[in-house]
């Protein structure tokens, strides 16, 4: 009985190893369709600082003819060309305002594909959260908060310290999201082409930058104030007098220079020491407020290295994955095609 026990299973093992994964193959030669779905970019409400863009229905209409042709741009891509394997649709939605460091009508652009698989010999499309990919436009805020991703805390229930006041601790909640850390090494691709990592940032090349460094002086004044209105007494007296003796570890020269990722084993994070990684803020005199706010004027995606796209793209084809024509797409994106301002 012990020999018989031992025996299944090996048995099992060696049927499942034997069997094929997965009876799955994509229909890259089913022709497709494809639709652009056009939703009002205004009636988004008012942004963090309780304002409200004002994007007019006129407004809006401009925006989604410019985004229109935008598509148009990338219809010309063999995948998107052939439509074949999928059922494309090109959704442009809406974006979050922002009154203090926007302009232009915020939206964003995804492409759907609902692919087309045959699956243990049956024809099946992939239709529920299908295989996609999307990208920003008019955003200079695109990363903020990340690295100063705090919490707000302005609705806090019995607060025990006595500096607390919910639209102070609003205010300074915010101030402090609007602080990133620069999301990657930058490299230079071309004039009004910026690549961070994985993040491309296509801009108007003409333009003051889209992103500003910010100083260690400013941003201990944001970290502090931000814990000094901390409705809890007890984090708030360990957290400032912290925060304040990093900030007296620096020279008064030091101080006034720009912010970058530090020790990372400090409270603060924060150094003066140049690096890859430094503060960064949405600079507001970046916008062309001549043009219409309908305009595009910076557009940021997500597009990796292309030895990254074409293996990514080859192991989907291998094995069945739609997301084989997101990264068929992006192999054949010619960025230079997307060289601001569009015509």
């Amino acid at each position: 009985m012990k020999q018989l026990n031992i025996f299944i299973p090996v048995l099992f093992m060696a049927l499942f190893q034997a069997a094929p994964a997965q009876d799955k193959e994509l229909l890259t030669d089913k022709p497709g369709t494809f639709k652009i779905v056009r939703n009002p970019l205004n009636g988004q409400g008012p942004d963090l600082y309780g304002k409200s863009c004002n994007i007019s229905d006129f407004e809006s209409e401009e925006s989604l003819k410019t985004l229109e042709k935008l598509v148009q741009i990338f219809r010309v891509l063999p995948v998107l060309k052939e439509n074949k394997g999928f059922d494309g649709v090109c959704d442009l939605g809406g974006g979050s305002c922002n009154s203090r460091y926007g302009y232009g009508v915020t939206s964003t652009v995804c492409f759907y594909f609902r692919t087309w698989n045959m699956r243990n010999g049956k024809e099946t499309q992939w239709t529920v959260e299908p295989p996609q990919w999307r990208f920003s436009v008019n955003r200079t805020d695109k990363f903020c908060s990340s690295g100063f991703n705090v919490s707000d805390y302005s609705n806090a229930y019995n607060p025990t310290n006595p500096a607390f006041n919910e639209n102070s601790m609003h205010r300074a909640t915010i101030a402090l999201k609007e602080l990133f850390f620069q999301p990657g090494v930058k490299e230079h691709i071309s004039p009004g082409i910026d690549r961070y990592g994985d993040n491309i940032v296509i801009f108007n090349a003409d333009r003051p930058g889209y992103w500003e460094q910010v100083t260690i002086r400013e941003v201990f004044r944001l970290m502090i104030d931000y814990w000094r209105l901390m409705p809890d007494k007890a984090q708030s007296d360990v957290m400032v007098p912290l925060l304040t003796g990093e900030l007296n570890r620096f020279s008064e020269a030091e101080k006034d220079s720009y912010a970058y990722m530090g020790n990372t084993e400090s409270i603060s994070r924060i150094g003066s020491v140049k690096n890859d990684t430094p503060v960064m803020r949405p600079d507001p005199d970046y916008w062309n407020r001549n043009l219409p706010r309908s305009a595009i004027q910076i557009i940021i995606m997500e597009v990796p290295a292309m030895q990254v796209v074409r293996s990514k793209m080859n192991d989907c084809l291998r094995r069945g994955d739609g997301y084989y024509y997101v990264y068929r797409l992006l192999s054949e994106l010619d960025l230079s095609s997307l060289h601001l301002p569009l015509d």
